[in-house]
């Protein structure tokens, strides 16, 4: 009996491995039932790797088993032939419920519930290996309540690893600069690469410029994958041909993420989202210099370790954010509503990959004046007994045009003539306040709002001198915290709406200038735009960022 087979080592979803312990009751054995085996077609074992642990590169075989028509508990075993793995792999033992006696690997009496259960092998470097390139069949049998399934997985001694190496920070370009980066792709591996595949993700601030006919441009995204078919062997490094990006009116930390694997991207994960077209067929193709095309698949899998990085660079640009605050009391009450928040007047977009946000809506008032509501998305922060203060999250993605403003329901009693003030703190990444070097402009940082008995609006409050200095015409600013080669810092993907600060949340404020849009009720009213982002991965361990800023954006 033939069975499905993946050719990803993980589950589209993961399945949890039961713990053993107690007898599972055997169901009576249905006719009908079929067990499948999910399991890779192929994986490649690193010559340096070491048993699983720390640091070990050693390789995962998830094997994934389905009885169907069968929802009542069943026992069974999983037997793995290790004899043809010798000198291409060394198997570790799975749990205490797996022996390895005379070269076979079985996994005894395993329950399955709700005809679901996983089995993870772990493959690493076998003592006396045979020559790289040595190719070996695993073989997996399952008999579960009766009902029998088997799968095969072909294992090879070695890979490819081919990474893109690090370009520097580039800090001498301006708005409407073209920046032209050498990229460079090395085979970090033991087996030759046939072809490159060349994922750039639209960071912030850089646009794609060139048209080449071996890529294709995503219709609804900053999100380009282009196909260069030249090999690369062991230890080989090899330079692409000039790719350039344009420096937009509103970088100040521009970048760009990309990624190289000698296999096509999976468009049936997160690339699935978009429409590619390719680009014009008169157009030149993207190569790698100096190495002729061919480079058809050789079947040798990439141990994608590292083969992503990120263009970054400093732009010398400002943005203005500006607080603002309105007070509309309620006729012949004593309460009203205070409305705060932050317009970023531009022109440049702040973009913290951090995750922290460039600025917050700090709303404080006297303690005489009583918040009867507050939106969800701000959070008491006072540690003066004579003030209430909250913070209210906004954004790690500030861009120009961005306006946030959040409402409050305060009882405040018209004689005691109170005031609210609403400042733009701004905590850099040793949560200390980092004086926004990008906004020059700090007189309009807070305002202060009367809770008087007529409405009013805030007016400018006095700022305390600050240490953060701006050159003639524009902040030149600080260079972000480099990540690691193929790495991408964590950002709030749109499942985390509704967490303190990530553009989300339910109901209480109203955003504008970009992104997912999620309205809600709760404690206040109003509709939440959150941050377009999502959070994508690449290969192992590669996480990169695209947002959406062209088309299908909003501006």
């Amino acid at each position: 009996m033939r069975i499905s087979r993946s050719r990803s080592l993980g589950l589209a979803t993961t399945l949890a491995a039961l713990a053993l312990g107690g007898a599972a009751v055997p169901a009576a054995h249905a006719t009908d039932s079929t067990l499948k085996i999910e399991a890779p077609d192929a994986v490649a074992v690193d010559p340096d790797s070491t048993a699983p642990g720390h640091d070990s590169n050693s390789t995962r075989l998830r094997l994934g088993l389905t009885l169907s028509d069968h929802p009542a508990p069943a026992t069974g075993r999983i037997t793995v032939d290790l004899a043809p793995l010798q000198g291409i792999a060394s198997v570790a033992t799975p749990g205490n419920a797996c022996t390895v006696a005379q070269q076979v690997l079985t996994c005894d009496a395993m329950p399955m519930y709700e005809g679901k259960q996983s089995l993870d092998l772990y493959l690493y470097a076998p003592t006396g290996a045979r020559p790289m390139g040595s190719t070996a069949v695993l073989h997996t049998t399952a008999v579960f309540d009766g009902v029998t399934a088997s799968a095969d997985t072909e294992v090879t001694l070695g890979g490819s690893n081919v990474v893109v190496e690090e370009v520097p920070t580039n800090r001498d370009l301006k708005p409407g600069d073209t920046w032209t980066p050498t990229l460079k792709v090395t085979n970090r591996g033991q087996l030759p690469a046939s072809q490159l595949y060349l994922t750039f993700t639209g960071g912030m601030e850089l646009t794609f410029l060139p048209q080449f006919s071996n890529c294709r441009y995503a219709t609804d995204g900053d999100v380009v994958i282009c196909t260069v078919h030249a090999g690369v062997a062991p230890g080989e490094t090899v330079q692409l041909s000039p790719i350039g990006f344009e420096v937009d009116s509103d970088a100040y930390y521009p970048y760009e993420d990309v990624h190289v694997s000698s296999a096509e991207p999976d468009l049936t994960g997160w690339l699935g989202h978009y429409h590619f077209a390719p680009g014009p067929a008169s157009a030149p193709k993207l190569t790698a210099v100096g190495k002729p095309e061919g480079g058809a698949p050789n079947g040798v899998i990439d141990f994608e370790r590292l083969n992503g990085t990120s263009l970054n660079a400093v732009v010398p640009n400002t943005a203005d954010f500006v607080a603002f605050g309105s007070w509309t009391p309620e006729a012949g009450k004593q309460q009203g509503k205070l409305t705060a928040g932050l317009v970023n007047n531009g022109p440049a977009s702040i973009d913290w990959r951090s995750g922290s946000h460039p600025a917050r809506v700090r709303v404080a008032l006297p303690t005489q004046a009583e918040v009867l509501q507050k939106p969800d998305n701000c959070y008491p922060t006072s540690t003066d007994p004579t003030v209430n203060s909250f913070d209210c999250g906004t954004t790690p993605y500030i861009k120009n045009g961005y306006r946030a403003s959040f409402d409050f329901t305060v009882r405040a009693d018209p004689a005691a003539k109170l005031s609210a003030t609403v400042s733009l703190p701004s905590l850099g990444e040793d949560n200390q306040e980092s004086g926004k070097p990008w906004d020059p402009d700090k007189a309009n940082d807070v305002v202060t709002v009367a809770l008087g008995g007529e409405s009013s609006t805030g007016t400018p409050s006095p700022q305390p001198s600050r240490s953060a200095t701006t050159e003639p015409g524009g902040s030149t600013p600080s260079a972000p915290a480099t990540p690691a080669p193929g790495t991408t810092p964590a950002t709030p993907s749109p499942s985390a709406s509704g967490a303190p600060g990530a553009g989300g949340g339910t109901g209480g404020g109203s955003y504008s200038g970009g992104g997912l849009a999620s309205t809600g009720g709760g404690q206040g009213a109003g509709t939440v735009l959150g941050l377009g982002i999502g959070a994508i991965t690449l290969g192992v361990g590669v996480v990169v960022v695209a947002r959406r800023r062209r088309a299908g954006a909003q501006h």
